[in-house]
């Protein structure tokens, strides 16, 4: 703040500036911890496309998400009573899955507010194979601020 504005407004309230350097050690040393692969990534919202047409299936879960994955994979075997409706779509119309290219959405550990964001994500994306029960308790009234 080197015009008199600056140092006016200084004086005024009785303020010092702090000066911070620009280049500290913190910037050349990371000490940070690897980067976990997508599959290994837990408390995340995701999102898989169908390779054979527009829909979509959002889901949440708070394991690491190839597990999560492996049980909607096997979940096909389940009596067809008891598909989820991932299944039921691939048995139906004969479709299949892009389960090499699942989309993290977002990362939430709370549970809550990753229901949220799931419920958030289904309104958002128009074709999705999600029961519209999935997002009940989501207010109506906000859809407007999701597009």
């Amino acid at each position: 703040l080197s015009t008199k504005l600056g140092k006016g407004i200084l004086k005024k309230y009785n303020l010092q500036p702090v000066y911070k350097p620009l280049n500290s050690l913190n910037k050349f040393i990371t000490l940070g911890k690897d980067k976990i692969s997508k599959d290994d990534q837990s408390g995340v919202v995701y999102k898989i496309d169908c390779k054979e047409c527009n829909n979509t299936y959002v889901g949440q879960t708070k394991r690491k998400l190839k597990t999560r994955l492996k049980e909607h994979i096997n979940d096909i075997k389940k009596p067809v009573e008891s598909l989820s409706v991932i299944s039921n779509h691939q048995i139906s119309d004969g479709h299949v899955m892009d389960w090499n290219n699942t989309e993290i959405l977002d990362f939430e550990q709370s549970f809550f507010k990753r229901s949220i964001s799931e419920m958030i994500y289904i309104k958002m994306h128009t074709d999705t194979l999600n029961k519209q029960s999935d997002t009940d308790r989501f207010p109506d009234v906000y859809l407007p601020l999701l597009k």
